[in-house]
């Protein structure tokens, strides 16, 4: 699953400059494990694309890491729905705390709230449905 505040993190420093897979380990300052297995989610989600570098004439190549299209909108909507701030009023606070118990009522009795729910949506539908069938043959 991904990790999207560091993956957010990951593709803000590789929007800015290239950087090596090293140098973004050492800034995200994490479990180098952790680092490595969500550079290499964001690959195959193609949000980073490795690019190798033949500058240097000895030792291996350095691959360096630069954020996609895709990332970079992945970015931009994730700073977005990040700056929205919730809001809620004691209302709703108590219209989820009563729900919340009756869902614990549901389950104390053996019943699955989910279950309940799919039981009433389909009441509802079939009532909408013989409400449209009688008003057509009018």
């Amino acid at each position: 699953m991904l990790q999207t505040d560091l993956a957010a993190t990951i593709l803000s420093y590789c929007s800015e400059t290239n950087l090596s897979v090293s140098e973004l380990t050492r800034k995200v300052s994490g479990s180098h494990d952790k680092t490595m297995a969500l550079i290499k989610e964001l690959e195959e989600r193609s949000l980073l694309l490795p690019e190798v570098s033949r500058k240097q004439s000895v030792g291996r190549p350095r691959q360096y890491l630069r954020t996609t299209p895709i990332g970079r909108q992945f970015l931009t909507e994730y700073k977005r729905l990040h700056d929205l701030s919730l809001r809620s009023n004691d209302n709703d606070i108590r219209k989820a705390l009563h729900q919340a118990e009756l869902a614990q009522r549901l389950v104390e009795r053996g019943i699955s709230p989910y279950a309940r729910f799919q039981e009433i949506n389909e009441l509802a539908r079939n009532i909408a449905s013989t409400a449209k069938v009688k008003r057509n043959t009018r």
